[in-house]
């Protein structure tokens, strides 16, 4: 069966409608309070593109280690699912279902600020850039040896992109630290988040598009070895 590892992460989703619920409406009520709250936009966005971001990179990594540590993700490999296509597919099912649990959020933090061919545009980027931590999550839960390990790698992992991405800073124009930001994973999130009113952007997301299919391929490269990774801390 095609897509089996996508068909299971949406089905495990739906079979928690609780946490689903909760999945969406944290993310909503943390936007309401800062949009509400009259927050400068530079300080919103940064504070939306880091929301955003993490519950990608966090939903992804902490699941895997804990499917791991309880002896799931071995049953599935064992069972003839390659590693290469069970880290993607399940990148694909949980950047979907991330994406679709932060449109409501997304929604509030970019009302009123951008027309609706601007929000069409964040919604691919928001889908772009959770697709982008989920594939980082994976390679994260490689690293770690417990639940708490998989948290702070991830959250270390993610505030550093978005410093790259210059989320929490401004460089200088033609400086070295501004052509890094231009190949930075999350610059377009949160420049799209800084949208002014006509809700456009002529700067293609050069960025973005490099790590939407590069990250792919090192995830394929490394997915044995992300395989033994977590299979030796499941063992221990």
């Amino acid at each position: 069966m095609k897509f089996l590892v996508t068909v299971m992460e949406f089905r495990i989703a739906l079979a928690r409608p609780r946490l689903l619920a909760l999945n969406v409406m944290v993310p909503v009520v943390l936007v309401l309070a800062i949009s509400l709250g009259g927050a400068p936009e530079f300080h919103a966005a940064a504070v939306y593109t880091v929301l955003f971001t993490i519950f990608g990179t966090f939903g992804s990594a902490i699941p895997l280690v804990r499917d791991a540590e309880a002896g799931l993700f071995g049953r599935i490999i064992r069972a003839g699912v390659p590693p290469s296509h069970f880290f993607i597919e399940r990148a694909v099912g949980g950047s979907a279902i991330d994406a679709l649990q932060l449109l409501p959020a997304l929604t509030i933090a970019t009302l009123g600020s951008i027309s609706l061919n601007g929000w069409i545009r964040a919604v691919l980027v928001l889908w772009s850039s959770i697709w982008i931590a989920n594939l980082l999550g994976n390679l994260v839960a490689a690293a770690a040896r417990s639940l708490a390990e998989t948290a702070l790698f991830s959250a270390v992992t993610t505030l550093f992109l978005l410093h790259l991405s210059g989320v929490f800073r401004t460089p200088l124009p033609q400086s070295s630290w501004a052509v890094i930001e231009a190949f930075s994973p999350f610059r377009a999130l949160h420049e799209t988040l800084l949208t002014g009113p006509d809700g456009t952007s002529t700067e293609f997301p050069l960025g973005l598009v490099v790590w939407v299919l590069i990250l792919p391929v090192v995830t394929v490269l490394l997915a044995r070895s992300v395989t033994r990774s977590l299979q030796l801390a499941s063992d221990g």
